[in-house]
């Protein structure tokens, strides 16, 4: 069985999951953006050990206590080499060692399975987790709204593409778990978002 526990760190409010698995009392952390000693203190109070950390993409604000955590825990740090290999032009300093993962990829908790999304646009190695009902979408998609691609290694037509056609095989009831703000669900958003709206011909 699976549990979503979240705290919002750092500056930038972001928000940090921990996808529980409670028959083995481990856990993935999603995204340590920030107060590091504060989510180490978080998962001492819920009982639960680090097997992995999972990045969403390269930025600071989604990666500041990842190496703190791996320390600490010994976790690997997952994130995509398109990415990693830019962080440093974005001033995303971490001396975690990352763990390259790719589209596709099947990734075990326990008896779960996370299944890694390559969903660009947001920046080149974005991805997306999808675990049962759950999508941690990151910065690709937000509750009314959708990331920025106006920084360096954003793409609009990427953005659009991975919203469009990376999403399209999965249901609306999935509940979209982003990297700011609320949760909402993969429905709501194809209803009321009009970037997943198909361009009228003329």
């Amino acid at each position: 069985m699976l549990e979503v526990h979240h705290q919002l760190v750092g500056f930038f409010q972001t928000n940090c999951w921990v996808l529980e698995e409670r028959e083995e009392r481990t856990c993935a952390v999603i995204d340590p953006g920030g107060s590091a000693r504060k989510i180490w203190q978080w998962l001492q109070e819920l009982g639960l050990e680090p097997k992995l950390i999972l990045l969403t993409h390269g930025h600071l604000d989604h990666l500041w206590a990842a190496h703190y955590l791996q320390r600490k825990s010994k976790a690997p740090c997952l994130l995509h080499p398109l990415d990693n290999e830019r962080r440093w032009r974005w001033l995303a300093f971490s001396l975690a060692r990352f763990t390259p993962i790719a589209d596709g990829q099947i990734l075990k908790l326990g008896t779960a399975e996370i299944r890694v999304i390559h969903t660009p646009g947001h920046s080149p190695g974005s991805v997306s987790y999808l675990v049962n009902d759950f999508l941690f979408s990151g910065d690709l998609l937000f509750a009314d709204g959708v990331g920025r691609w106006d920084v360096p290694g954003g793409n609009f037509g990427e953005l659009v593409k991975s919203l469009r056609e990376r999403l399209a095989p999965l249901p609306d009831s999935i509940n979209i778990l982003p990297g700011h703000g609320p949760a909402t669900t993969l429905g709501i958003e194809r209803k009321r978002n009009p970037i997943f709206w198909p361009k009228e011909q003329p």
